[in-house]
Protein backbone atom coordinates (compact mmCIF):
# COMPACT_ATOMS: atom_id res chain seq x y z
CA UNK A 1 0.00 0.00 0.00
CA UNK A 2 1.14 3.63 -0.81
CA UNK A 3 2.26 5.80 2.01
CA UNK A 4 1.86 9.78 1.16
CA UNK A 5 2.83 11.90 3.35
CA UNK A 6 1.95 15.73 3.81
CA UNK A 7 4.05 18.61 5.08
CA UNK A 8 3.55 22.06 5.64
CA UNK A 9 6.59 23.54 7.63
CA UNK A 10 4.69 26.84 8.98
CA UNK A 11 6.42 28.92 11.20
CA UNK A 12 3.65 28.92 13.61
CA UNK A 13 2.55 25.17 13.24
CA UNK A 14 3.98 22.40 11.86
CA UNK A 15 1.31 20.30 10.49
CA UNK A 16 1.31 16.61 8.74
CA UNK A 17 -0.86 14.56 6.99
CA UNK A 18 -0.96 10.62 6.00
CA UNK A 19 -4.06 8.26 5.91
CA UNK A 20 -3.68 8.41 9.61
CA UNK A 21 -5.28 11.79 9.84
CA UNK A 22 -4.08 15.59 10.48
CA UNK A 23 -1.32 16.47 13.13
CA UNK A 24 -0.77 19.89 14.37
CA UNK A 25 2.67 20.46 16.64
CA UNK A 26 2.98 24.16 17.62
CA UNK A 27 6.75 24.92 15.81
CA UNK A 28 8.57 25.90 18.82
CA UNK A 29 12.20 23.77 19.55
CA UNK A 30 15.28 24.31 21.78
CA UNK A 31 18.42 22.28 22.57
CA UNK A 32 16.78 21.03 26.47
CA UNK A 33 19.16 22.72 28.92
CA UNK A 34 20.34 20.06 31.44
CA UNK A 35 20.44 21.60 35.40
CA UNK A 36 21.22 18.88 37.28
CA UNK A 37 19.97 18.81 40.71
CA UNK A 38 19.30 22.42 40.63
CA UNK A 39 15.72 21.71 40.95
CA UNK A 40 15.61 19.67 43.89
CA UNK A 41 12.40 19.86 46.10
CA UNK A 42 10.41 21.39 43.15
CA UNK A 43 8.48 19.88 40.00
CA UNK A 44 10.37 20.89 36.75
CA UNK A 45 7.47 21.80 34.31
CA UNK A 46 6.38 19.35 31.76
CA UNK A 47 9.06 18.28 29.08
CA UNK A 48 8.11 18.43 25.62
CA UNK A 49 8.63 15.48 23.27
CA UNK A 50 12.39 15.05 22.79
CA UNK A 51 13.63 14.71 19.45
CA UNK A 52 17.58 12.51 18.60
CA UNK A 53 18.77 12.97 15.15
CA UNK A 54 21.05 10.35 13.57
CA UNK A 55 23.51 12.95 14.47
CA UNK A 56 23.18 12.65 18.20
CA UNK A 57 21.49 15.96 18.47
CA UNK A 58 18.90 16.78 20.68
CA UNK A 59 16.07 18.92 20.38
CA UNK A 60 12.49 19.67 22.67
CA UNK A 61 9.49 20.24 20.23
CA UNK A 62 6.61 21.50 20.73
CA UNK A 63 4.27 23.83 23.54
CA UNK A 64 6.54 24.75 26.19
CA UNK A 65 9.81 24.14 24.50
CA UNK A 66 10.92 27.67 25.82
CA UNK A 67 10.87 26.65 29.28
CA UNK A 68 13.35 23.96 28.52
CA UNK A 69 16.09 26.27 26.46
CA UNK A 70 16.34 29.45 24.38
CA UNK A 71 14.13 28.88 21.17
CA UNK A 72 15.94 27.53 18.14
CA UNK A 73 13.02 28.25 15.36
CA UNK A 74 13.27 31.46 13.38
CA UNK A 75 11.64 33.64 10.79
CA UNK A 76 13.68 33.31 8.35
CA UNK A 77 13.11 31.31 5.28
CA UNK A 78 16.58 29.36 5.51
CA UNK A 79 15.74 27.87 8.81
CA UNK A 80 13.24 25.64 6.82
CA UNK A 81 16.32 23.01 5.89
CA UNK A 82 17.95 22.99 9.85
CA UNK A 83 18.31 20.09 12.14
CA UNK A 84 15.47 22.07 14.22
CA UNK A 85 13.13 22.04 11.42
CA UNK A 86 13.69 18.25 11.07
CA UNK A 87 13.14 17.70 14.94
CA UNK A 88 9.62 19.76 14.59
CA UNK A 89 8.94 17.37 11.72
CA UNK A 90 10.06 13.96 13.31
CA UNK A 91 8.00 14.76 16.90
CA UNK A 92 5.06 15.86 14.76
CA UNK A 93 4.88 12.52 12.17
CA UNK A 94 5.19 10.66 15.88
CA UNK A 95 1.95 11.41 16.27
CA UNK A 96 0.64 9.47 13.57
CA UNK A 97 3.02 6.97 12.25
CA UNK A 98 3.74 4.20 15.13
CA UNK A 99 7.69 3.22 15.81
CA UNK A 100 9.68 1.03 13.16
CA UNK A 101 10.62 1.08 9.32
CA UNK A 102 8.35 3.01 7.07
CA UNK A 103 8.51 3.64 3.21
CA UNK A 104 6.96 7.23 2.21
CA UNK A 105 6.47 6.79 -1.81
CA UNK A 106 5.53 10.57 -1.77
CA UNK A 107 6.46 13.19 0.12
CA UNK A 108 4.34 16.57 -0.24
CA UNK A 109 6.08 20.13 0.96
CA UNK A 110 4.30 23.67 0.96
CA UNK A 111 6.73 26.60 0.92
CA UNK A 112 5.68 30.46 1.05
CA UNK A 113 4.86 32.52 -1.33
CA UNK A 114 7.38 35.46 -0.71
CA UNK A 115 9.81 32.87 -0.24
CA UNK A 116 9.09 30.89 -4.00
CA UNK A 117 9.30 34.82 -5.58
CA UNK A 118 12.59 35.20 -4.48
CA UNK A 119 14.14 32.70 -7.08
CA UNK A 120 18.49 32.62 -5.28
CA UNK A 121 16.79 32.37 -2.02
CA UNK A 122 13.90 29.94 -3.09
CA UNK A 123 17.08 27.71 -4.96
CA UNK A 124 19.09 27.14 -1.90
CA UNK A 125 15.95 26.25 0.18
CA UNK A 126 14.83 23.67 -2.70
CA UNK A 127 18.47 22.39 -2.86
CA UNK A 128 18.28 21.89 1.20
CA UNK A 129 14.73 20.09 1.16
CA UNK A 130 17.00 17.09 -1.00
CA UNK A 131 17.55 16.06 2.75
CA UNK A 132 14.20 14.85 2.98
CA UNK A 133 14.05 12.48 0.04
CA UNK A 134 16.31 10.06 1.74
CA UNK A 135 16.49 7.08 4.67
CA UNK A 136 15.89 8.88 8.09
CA UNK A 137 16.49 7.25 11.33
CA UNK A 138 15.85 9.35 14.26
CA UNK A 139 14.16 8.51 17.84
CA UNK A 140 10.89 10.54 19.61
CA UNK A 141 11.00 10.11 23.25
CA UNK A 142 12.97 6.52 22.81
CA UNK A 143 11.15 5.35 20.40
CA UNK A 144 13.30 4.72 17.37
CA UNK A 145 12.17 5.58 13.44
CA UNK A 146 13.78 4.76 10.52
CA UNK A 147 11.46 6.17 7.57
CA UNK A 148 12.58 5.84 3.40
CA UNK A 149 11.31 8.74 1.66
CA UNK A 150 11.69 8.16 -1.82
CA UNK A 151 10.10 10.82 -3.72
CA UNK A 152 9.62 14.49 -3.15
CA UNK A 153 7.76 17.54 -4.69
CA UNK A 154 7.32 21.15 -3.58
CA UNK A 155 4.47 22.84 -3.87
CA UNK A 156 3.24 26.47 -3.00
CA UNK A 157 1.55 26.75 0.52
CA UNK A 158 -1.48 28.36 -1.09
CA UNK A 159 -2.11 25.34 -3.50
CA UNK A 160 -2.76 23.15 -0.72
CA UNK A 161 -5.90 25.22 0.36
CA UNK A 162 -7.13 24.87 -3.43
CA UNK A 163 -6.84 21.40 -3.46
CA UNK A 164 -9.01 20.79 -0.09
CA UNK A 165 -11.67 23.32 -1.99
CA UNK A 166 -11.26 20.89 -5.58
CA UNK A 167 -11.19 17.57 -4.38
CA UNK A 168 -13.48 15.78 -1.96
CA UNK A 169 -11.63 12.65 0.29
CA UNK A 170 -12.19 10.03 -2.27
CA UNK A 171 -10.12 12.94 -4.90
CA UNK A 172 -12.99 13.71 -7.05
CA UNK A 173 -13.31 16.92 -8.47
CA UNK A 174 -15.49 19.38 -7.38
CA UNK A 175 -18.42 20.20 -9.71
CA UNK A 176 -17.69 23.16 -11.57
CA UNK A 177 -14.76 23.54 -10.12
CA UNK A 178 -12.09 23.37 -13.24
CA UNK A 179 -13.76 26.65 -14.64
CA UNK A 180 -13.64 28.50 -11.11
CA UNK A 181 -11.18 31.77 -11.01
CA UNK A 182 -10.46 30.58 -7.20
CA UNK A 183 -8.17 33.32 -4.79
CA UNK A 184 -6.46 31.73 -1.47
CA UNK A 185 -5.31 34.18 1.33
CA UNK A 186 -3.01 32.53 3.80
CA UNK A 187 -2.29 34.19 6.71
CA UNK A 188 0.25 32.27 8.70
CA UNK A 189 2.99 33.08 11.40
CA UNK A 190 5.28 34.61 9.06
CA UNK A 191 3.57 35.73 5.90
CA UNK A 192 0.76 36.70 3.61
CA UNK A 193 0.33 34.68 0.50
CA UNK A 194 -2.09 35.75 -1.90
CA UNK A 195 -2.52 33.04 -4.48
CA UNK A 196 -5.27 32.60 -7.82
CA UNK A 197 -5.78 29.25 -9.32
CA UNK A 198 -8.17 28.31 -12.40
CA UNK A 199 -7.90 24.57 -13.15
CA UNK A 200 -4.91 23.91 -11.79
CA UNK A 201 -3.33 26.67 -13.46
CA UNK A 202 -1.93 29.92 -11.88
CA UNK A 203 -2.40 33.53 -12.81
CA UNK A 204 0.83 35.42 -12.52
CA UNK A 205 -0.83 38.25 -12.15
CA UNK A 206 -2.61 37.66 -8.90
CA UNK A 207 0.74 36.10 -7.30
CA UNK A 208 1.61 38.12 -4.00
CA UNK A 209 2.75 38.24 -0.83
CA UNK A 210 4.39 40.07 2.46
CA UNK A 211 4.92 39.18 6.04
CA UNK A 212 2.06 40.75 7.32
CA UNK A 213 1.16 37.10 8.97
CA UNK A 214 0.24 36.63 12.92
CA UNK A 215 4.02 38.25 13.92
CA UNK A 216 2.72 41.77 13.62
CA UNK A 217 0.14 41.18 15.87
CA UNK A 218 1.80 39.81 17.78
CA UNK A 219 4.53 42.48 17.49
CA UNK A 220 2.02 45.14 17.94
CA UNK A 221 1.30 43.88 21.87
CA UNK A 222 3.43 44.22 24.63
CA UNK A 223 5.98 41.14 24.70
CA UNK A 224 7.16 41.82 28.73
CA UNK A 225 10.02 39.70 27.52
CA UNK A 226 8.27 36.83 26.66
CA UNK A 227 9.66 35.16 23.43
CA UNK A 228 7.30 34.80 20.39
CA UNK A 229 6.52 31.48 20.50
CA UNK A 230 5.49 31.63 23.97
CA UNK A 231 2.83 34.93 22.83
CA UNK A 232 1.74 32.80 20.09
CA UNK A 233 1.01 30.27 23.02
CA UNK A 234 -0.75 32.32 24.86
CA UNK A 235 -2.95 33.45 22.06
CA UNK A 236 -3.98 30.17 21.23
CA UNK A 237 -4.85 29.71 24.84
CA UNK A 238 -6.50 32.92 25.20
CA UNK A 239 -4.56 34.29 28.03
CA UNK A 240 -3.49 36.98 25.39
CA UNK A 241 -6.04 39.37 24.01
CA UNK A 242 -5.69 41.50 21.19
CA UNK A 243 -8.14 44.13 21.31
CA UNK A 244 -10.53 44.85 18.46
CA UNK A 245 -8.09 48.12 17.50
CA UNK A 246 -5.24 45.73 17.23
CA UNK A 247 -7.13 43.26 14.54
CA UNK A 248 -8.33 46.26 12.92
CA UNK A 249 -5.22 47.66 12.61
CA UNK A 250 -3.49 44.33 11.46
CA UNK A 251 -6.41 43.30 9.19
CA UNK A 252 -5.74 47.02 8.07
CA UNK A 253 -2.48 46.12 6.89
CA UNK A 254 -3.42 42.78 5.51
CA UNK A 255 -6.75 44.61 3.48
CA UNK A 256 -3.99 46.97 1.57
CA UNK A 257 -2.14 44.25 0.56
CA UNK A 258 -4.44 42.27 -0.62
CA UNK A 259 -5.60 45.27 -2.87
CA UNK A 260 -2.49 45.91 -4.45
CA UNK A 261 -2.27 42.40 -6.11
CA UNK A 262 -6.37 42.03 -6.24
CA UNK A 263 -7.85 45.45 -7.01
CA UNK A 264 -11.56 44.08 -7.18
CA UNK A 265 -12.26 40.53 -5.28
CA UNK A 266 -16.09 39.94 -7.14
CA UNK A 267 -13.88 38.71 -10.10
CA UNK A 268 -13.41 35.62 -8.21
CA UNK A 269 -15.29 32.86 -7.95
CA UNK A 270 -14.42 31.52 -4.55
CA UNK A 271 -11.74 33.80 -1.67
CA UNK A 272 -10.85 30.76 0.47
CA UNK A 273 -8.89 32.32 3.64
CA UNK A 274 -6.69 30.24 5.42
CA UNK A 275 -3.72 29.90 8.01
CA UNK A 276 -3.84 30.42 11.95
CA UNK A 277 -4.30 34.23 10.88
CA UNK A 278 -7.73 33.52 9.43
CA UNK A 279 -8.64 31.65 12.99
CA UNK A 280 -7.28 34.85 14.98
CA UNK A 281 -9.67 37.06 12.65
CA UNK A 282 -12.49 35.12 12.24
CA UNK A 283 -15.49 36.71 11.55
CA UNK A 284 -13.74 40.15 11.16
CA UNK A 285 -12.47 39.26 8.60
CA UNK A 286 -14.94 37.20 6.75
CA UNK A 287 -16.98 40.18 7.01
CA UNK A 288 -14.65 42.68 5.61
CA UNK A 289 -13.94 40.27 2.58
CA UNK A 290 -17.58 39.96 2.23
CA UNK A 291 -17.93 43.62 2.13
CA UNK A 292 -15.59 43.78 -0.65
CA UNK A 293 -17.96 41.55 -2.41
CA UNK A 294 -15.63 38.35 -2.22
CA UNK A 295 -17.60 35.21 -2.58
CA UNK A 296 -15.52 33.72 0.92
CA UNK A 297 -15.16 29.70 1.17
CA UNK A 298 -14.58 29.38 5.01
CA UNK A 299 -12.65 26.15 5.06
CA UNK A 300 -13.63 23.50 7.69
CA UNK A 301 -10.24 24.09 9.70
CA UNK A 302 -8.25 26.61 8.08
CA UNK A 303 -4.93 25.94 9.99
CA UNK A 304 -4.95 22.43 8.82
CA UNK A 305 -6.55 23.14 5.36
CA UNK A 306 -3.41 23.70 3.55
CA UNK A 307 -1.78 20.19 4.73
CA UNK A 308 -5.35 18.36 3.96
CA UNK A 309 -5.11 19.44 0.27
CA UNK A 310 -1.52 18.08 -0.05
CA UNK A 311 -2.31 14.70 0.78
CA UNK A 312 -5.14 15.03 -1.57
CA UNK A 313 -3.10 16.35 -3.93
CA UNK A 314 -0.61 13.41 -3.38
CA UNK A 315 -3.10 10.94 -3.31
CA UNK A 316 -4.56 12.26 -6.65
CA UNK A 317 -0.89 12.41 -8.55
CA UNK A 318 0.48 9.27 -7.53
CA UNK A 319 -2.54 7.06 -8.51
Amino acid sequence: MSLILAYDPGFGNTKVATDKGVHVLQSAVARPHEIGMAAKGLEIQARPQTVTLASGLSFVAGAGAWAWGEPLSTLDFNDLTSPQRLALFYAALSHLLPAGEHIIDLLVIGLPVPLLQDELQARAVMAGLGQYKSVHEFSVDGMKYSLLVKKLNALPQPVGAYADWMLNAEGHLRQGGTNAEVAVLDIGMNTLDLYVIQGWKVAPRFIGGSKLGIRRLLENLNPSGRDLEELDSRLRAGMLQPSIEQKTAWLGAILGSVERTWSSLRRFDAVIPTGGGAVVLGELLRSALAAKGAAVHWPADPVTANVVGFYKWGCRVHR
